[in-house]
Order: C-alpha cells, then structure tokens, then sequence
C-alpha cells in the first residue's frame, strides 16, 4: 500500500505559525476513519508555499514522526481493508492548541503568554461538535503533561465537552494520574511499537462495546 498523504491549513499571525486543519489522505475519500487530540503541532511544513503575514494557506505537507506513527495506527486499526489495499479516507488531527512548536514545553510556555497578550483566545482552538460528529472515534493523546496550567485545563476540558456533545467514542492510554494521556509518538523508539499495540487494543474495547 502506499503511504497516505498529508495535508494541512496554516495560518500566520504576527511571528508565529498556527497550524489550523490537518488529515491524513488514503485513496480520495472524504469519509472519515478517525480522529486525534493531540497536544499542538509538531514539526510538519508545506511542500511548496510559505504562509504570508495574516494569510492562510492549505496544501500538501511534509509527514512529521507523529503522522508516520498516526499512519500505522490507523492502518492496523483498518487491517483488513489495508491488507486489501483498499483503504479509502482520512483521519482528522486536532490539537488541543494550534500553535505550531516542535518542543511541548516550549510551546505550553509560548502559548500561555500569547493568550496572557490578548494574542490568541481560547476558543479560537476549539472545533465544535457538529464538525467532530463525523468521526467513527478519537483518540486523545496530548502527553502526559507534568503540570497543567488553568488555562491549558480550562481548553481541555473545553475540547471533551465538544467531543461528548458530538457523542465521538474515545480511547488512549491513560497516564499514572489518571487525567492526561500517553502521546502515541513517543521519543524512544523501543516503545513506539509498544504504545501502537496498546491503542489498537484499546480501540478494539470501544468498537467491542459499540457492536454490542
């Protein structure tokens, strides 16, 4: 099978970059497979633009670590139709905010002094229940965050109240506290395939209950 492409929507305010839309393309469907929360975007840039001052752009994106990883999840929750080669649609990445930032320290710090600024609000990195109804799931993933500031709490809990109106079934791996789940790209590479086996397990608990 071929690798799925990626695409993204970007957009540039001031310095920084917001990464406002990504999916991941199998075949030319626009049905959706699935869907993600993670933290805020990584590392991922067009092929082709640059996103200009105040404008948005969309198009074609280079596979950060995150999406490769995101790419076997999907395909091994999909098994039989990919061993087919069949697989057609696309799964949906959201983040919890959408500043772009490799390192997840730095763009916590980051973003909480742009929103201190008056730079960016809130609910300007919300999607709505009535776009996110269109998943058949979500896993949620945004890190084990080792403290959680009131308004990075506050968008969390903002996010799960769209996600339970939309009525999206969830899964992932939850931390040791219980609050916050294991990302699905982790740094080391001897547990990447560890936390893959993990969350097609747990998704399979979610599509168990739902035939049931």
């Amino acid at each position: 099978m071929n690798q799925p492409a990626a695409f993204a929507t970007f957009r540039r305010k001031g310095e920084y970059v917001y990464r406002t839309a990504a999916y991941l393309q199998w075949g030319t469907s626009s049905v959706s497979l699935g869907s993600c929360l993670l933290l805020n975007p990584g590392a991922a840039t067009l092929f082709r633009e640059r996103t200009a001052p105040q404008h948005t752009v969309m198009g074609q994106t280079s596979l950060d670590p995150t999406m490769r990883q995101l790419v076997k999840l999907t395909e091994a929750i999909y098994a039989t139709q990919t061993e087919q080669g069949e697989l057609e649609g696309r799964l949906y990445i959201y983040n919890l905010f959408s500043l772009q930032h490799p390192q997840a320290r730095d763009a916590i710090s980051l973003f909480e002094s742009l929103l201190q600024a008056g730079e960016t609000a809130l609910d300007e990195h919300l999607t709505r229940s009535h776009e996110l109804v269109k998943h058949p799931w979500m896993l949620l993933g945004w890190g084990c965050l080792p403290r959680a500031s009131r308004p990075l709490t506050s968008l969390k809990d903002m996010w799960l109240q769209e996600i339970a109106a939309a009525g999206v079934p969830t899964f992932g791996k939850p931390c040791a506290t219980g609050k916050n789940y294991y990302h699905p790209c982790p740094q080391l590479h001897a547990v990447k395939a560890l936390i893959l086996r993990d969350l097609v397990a747990l998704h399979g608990e979610i599509a168990g209950s739902k035939s049931r």
